[in-house]
């Protein structure tokens, strides 16, 4: 009897851990908010610390000593802002940051170097290696938030700022 009850807890914590693992979720959260003190445009990145490692131990080298650059080229090679002619906003790195569980990643630009009131939004972060990957984009604009969903395949989104 002892061995059939074994048994049945062994299956029984089998099975919620394995619904566990396949019940995760790959989520990215970027917001972009006006500061009128500063007169900036602030960009935050917040994901997943795993998930960045995973990213970054597929695009980038292993050198420790190079972990804020291979960052910061991941970043602006799927993250980009343009203009409504087409031209990219140049970002300035602020930094980051990371906890055992998140990571922040924050950018600026001043307001005066953004032309065009339209803008477009490239966030395809870790859709790369994730299919279920979603990312949340949020403008705060001083009069209000909008809030997009993108996905593999639909990673661009245009606003008015």
């Amino acid at each position: 009897m002892k061995v059939l009850l074994s048994f049945l807890v062994i299956v029984t914590t089998s099975v919620f851990s394995l619904q566990a693992s396949a019940h995760r979720y790959h989520f990215g959260l970027t917001n972009l908010s006006v500061n009128e003190r500063t007169q900036t445009l602030e960009v935050s990145h917040r994901f997943f610390v795993t998930d960045i490692e995973k990213a970054l131990s597929i695009s980038a080298s292993k050198e420790l000593n190079e972990a804020q650059r291979q960052m910061e080229s991941y970043v602006n090679s799927r993250f980009q802002i343009s203009q409504e002619n087409g031209e990219v906003v140049k970002l300035n790195w602020i930094g980051m940051e990371a906890d055992v569980h998140d990571i922040w990643i924050y950018q600026e630009v001043p307001l005066v170097d953004i032309s065009s009131k339209k803008l477009n939004v490239k966030q395809s972060m870790l859709m790369e290696i994730e299919r279920d990957q979603v990312n949340t984009l949020n403008v705060n604009n001083g009069r209000g938030t909008q809030s997009y969903t993108l996905k593999p395949g639909e990673s661009k989104v245009g606003f008015t700022l």
